[in-house]
């Protein structure tokens, strides 16, 4: 089980990393799996695939107000902005990131579109039905009861109004204790408290009132994406080991350490078929 300062503790250490090598050339300022479709040619392009990917099927318009739940740097909420000028307000718990997703807006010149704020997204504090669309990329699984963001999404979501869940999932039970092991590996990196059931998200969603609800299995769009981090980790890895035996009281190298962990663990729990990621969709 994670605080929330646990967890904006993992989003803050891993920031700096990840704006330095994981999105310096990117146009999507993603922090997420892309998909990659038939055609596909660049690790950017998979990415503003999956966006496309929700969008399409939120059928996003220009009149939208989107709440952008757990936005990272604002990637997602740029990109919305740009290409259906819509109303976009992105929520995550660290002020770091909200500080870099403005920066970005203003500088692609959507600011007028978009805001960022500190908020969680199991209690926003914003009013009733102020929202058209939800949408939420690999963010809901660090909500510990997955049930708490679907309730506020509800509330949140005018009549009529859409979600779009992309996120990791737990296809089955653990057939055994290695797989149970994994799982614990794949959290405790990733500072995530549970991967939640396929079955279990969808009976909250019908537990709540969502009508239309729809699961799309993108595992097979994600296998490059997973493996490209499998073996980036793989061979970060042993170095994270070595630098830790001289640096042994180092807060980020131990979060770097249980992060690359992670990002061997997430590959070989899909291939498993353990894992799964998909996405999510319903009305209200």
């Amino acid at each position: 089980m994670y605080s929330n300062q646990t967890v904006i503790q993992y989003f803050d250490k891993t920031f700096s990393i990840y704006k330095k090598y994981w999105y310096r050339n990117s146009e999507s300022y993603a922090l997420h799996y892309g998909f990659w479709e038939k055609g596909t040619k660049s690790f950017d392009e998979s990415l503003i695939n999956t966006n496309k990917f929700l969008a399409d099927k939120l059928k996003i318009k220009s009149t939208d107000t989107v709440l952008d739940a757990g936005c990272g740097v604002g990637g997602s909420s740029i990109w919305i902005a740009k290409n259906f000028q819509a109303r976009v307000i992105g929520i995550t718990v660290s002020e770091k990131q909200v500080q870099e997703a403005t920066r970005l807006a203003k500088a692609h010149g959507v600011d007028h579109l978009v805001e960022f704020k500190v908020k969680s997204f199991l209690d926003t504090g914003f009013p009733n039905e102020s929202f058209d669309v939800v949408w939420a990329i690999e963010s809901v699984c660090y909500s510990e009861n997955k049930e708490d963001f679907l309730k506020e999404s509800f509330r949140l979501l005018k009549n009529d109004g859409r979600i779009a869940v992309a996120d990791g999932f737990q296809r089955r039970e653990f057939e055994n204790t290695y797989e149970a092991e994994m799982m614990r590996l794949f959290n405790e990196g990733m500072a995530t408290p549970n991967i939640a059931k396929v079955s279990d998200f969808n009976q909250s969603l019908q537990h709540l009132g969502f009508q239309n609800i729809k699961f799309y299995d993108k595992t097979e769009a994600i296998l490059h994406s997973a493996f490209r981090i499998y073996m980036m980790c793989r061979f970060i890895y042993p170095l994270k080991r070595l630098i830790k035996i001289f640096k042994k009281n180092s807060p980020t190298l131990q979060i770097l350490e249980k992060n690359n962990r992670a990002g061997i663990v997430q590959y070989q729990l899909v291939k498993s078929g353990l894992g799964i990621y998909g996405v999510f969709y319903a009305e209200k």
